[in-house]
């Protein structure tokens, strides 16, 4: 007796075989279905994850070039007193250089990359600021 009709014929073929062979084949594919349900819910939040990564690089960026743009701007301003242009000269070199890495941060691949390498751009242009708002205050 076997559970193929298309094997059996008439005479040899098995309906309850035949039955448990749809039951094992549906038990499968709701399995299989499952599990393909399970993988799009980790994919749809693993895909929220990276919009929310992103956006906050995003933001990260904006400030850090928002604080940039203040910096040139009290560098400027310190230029144009004579006692205090060499030092302005020297910090603002220093502030070109920071600008030069933020451009290279966008070709950085992954977001946790990016996040760490623009925090610690802002560490360096926090000191820079430091020494910026010293020089103005002699």
């Amino acid at each position: 007796m076997t559970d193929d009709p298309r094997q059996g014929g008439l005479f040899s073929y098995s309906s309850d075989k035949y039955e448990r062979r749809i039951q094992d084949r549906e038990a499968r594919l709701a399995s299989i279905e499952a599990e393909q349900a399970e993988e799009e819910r980790v994919n749809s939040r693993l895909s929220k994850d990276l919009a929310t990564r992103q956006k906050e690089v995003v933001k990260l960026k904006a400030n850090l070039n928002a604080e940039q743009k203040k910096i040139d701007r009290q560098l400027t301003l310190l230029k144009r007193d004579k006692n205090k242009s060499e030092k302005a000269s020297l910090l603002s070199r220093k502030n070109e250089a920071i600008k030069k890495e933020t451009v290279r941060v966008e070709k950085l691949e992954d977001t946790e990359s990016k996040k760490r390498e623009i925090q610690r751009l802002r560490q360096q242009l926090d000191e820079l600021r430091m020494e910026a708002d010293a020089l103005s205050r002699l």
